[in-house]
């Protein structure tokens, strides 16, 4: 009897298939092919803290903050163990071991992130606080679960900055933040006015935008039309641009209730490789909002949106999706992208083109993900 029990035990697999970065990459393309790799012996995640679920990865999300980390181009968002590392951090997918948390269980989609640490996503297993877990809703895709983060950012962007009425300006209408800025400025704040600047019109009229400047051939700061109306907010999903000096000429003043919401920053790839460069970046921070306060008269107030409520969001933003007056597009280019090296390759480095048309989603198991919803 005892060799029958012991016959019959079932293994369970201690390694996983997981991408792994051994030193920072660049341009993500075939130079960078030894730099980032898939295998297939890395350790499954074994020691839980006590606020984690081992959750079963279906689908995985990448996004900005995922480039800037395999880039290494910020200094205090270094690998946690030094490398290689897996990174990824938002995810959809199946509870593997709840840890004796009462509010999932096993079995149970989950929408999911690492918090603030762009780590463990793009593998079959990941180990995730729990506070950072949402119940993936009945008419929510597997694949738009994991996309879904983008729409936090523009939640946070939108719903607290832009009132009933007002005339709103986003710039990037067709990214994961834009495209979810469009839906919720119009349907959900209740804008009066939504313009865009993008190269893809029908797709982002589809969202909802009344006026969809094409930025290649016109200069939104420059059209008579905004000089004449301006504009209450303007969210910039793009930077680089110095659009903040730009806006001036078709954006109210602070005095006026006019505000520049900053989602990404003069530059949008910034390198803070050192201390010396991130001190200097965040000691000049709130020099624009205190200037612009000070010249609310002449100047419209600006705001760098930084990252907040994140649970709170994802909750709501999941909500919205669920009952369909949100939608979170894919990049029907590219998405989803099979979980294998080139495909990891290759949605990093759409994402790091800044040219995606919606969100850019690597799926684990195709099989499970039709099952899924």
């Amino acid at each position: 009897n005892t060799n029958i029990a012991a016959s019959s035990e079932v293994t369970v697999p201690t390694t996983m298939k997981a991408i792994q970065v051994h030193e920072f990459a660049s341009d993500f393309g075939p130079k960078d092919s030894t730099k980032i790799s898939m295998e297939t012996d890395v350790a499954k995640p074994s020691k839980l803290n006590k606020n984690q679920l081992l959750v079963r990865v279906l689908a995985c999300s990448i996004s900005p903050g995922d480039v800037l980390m395999v880039r290494g181009s910020l200094i205090f968002m270094q690998p946690e163990n030094g490398f290689p590392f897996t990174p990824g951090m938002d995810i959809c997918g199946l509870v593997e071991d709840p840890n004796g948390d009462s509010t999932f269980s096993k079995g149970d989609i989950v929408v999911a992130s690492n918090g603030m640490s762009p780590e463990g996503g793009l593998a079959e297993y990941m180990a995730v606080p729990k506070e950072e877990c949402v119940l993936k809703p009945t008419n929510v895709t597997v694949l738009e679960g994991a996309a879904s983060s983008s729409a936090i950012t523009a939640r946070n962007a939108v719903l607290d900055h832009v009132q009933k009425g007002q005339r709103v300006l986003i710039l990037g209408g067709s990214g994961g933040v834009g495209s979810a800025a469009i839906q919720l400025a119009k349907a959900h704040a209740n804008a009066s006015f939504v313009a865009t600047t993008s190269s893809q019109a029908d797709f982002c009229r589809w969202l909802g935008a009344d006026r969809v400047i094409a930025y290649r051939t016109e200069n939104w700061w420059e059209l008579e039309e905004f000089h004449k109306e301006k504009f209450d907010v303007i969210i910039d999903t793009v930077g680089g641009g110095n659009f903040v000096d730009k806006a001036e000429r078709v954006l109210k003043t602070g005095h006026e209730g006019g505000k520049f919401i900053a989602v990404a920053g003069d530059d949008s790839k910034p390198n803070l490789d050192t201390w010396w460069k991130a001190v200097k970046f965040f000691a000049n921070l709130p020099l624009r909002p205190l200037y612009t306060w000070m010249n609310s008269r002449k100047l419209p107030s600006y705001t760098l949106l930084m990252p907040y409520d994140i649970p709170k969001g994802r909750k709501q933003v999941l909500e919205m999706m669920d009952q369909k007056t949100l939608r979170v597009p894919l990049d029907e280019r590219s998405s989803p992208l099979r979980f294998t090296q080139e495909g990891v390759q290759k949605a990093f480095e759409i994402v790091a083109s800044s040219h995606a048309h919606g969100k850019v989603v690597v799926s684990m198991e195709e099989g499970l993900l039709s099952k899924s919803r």
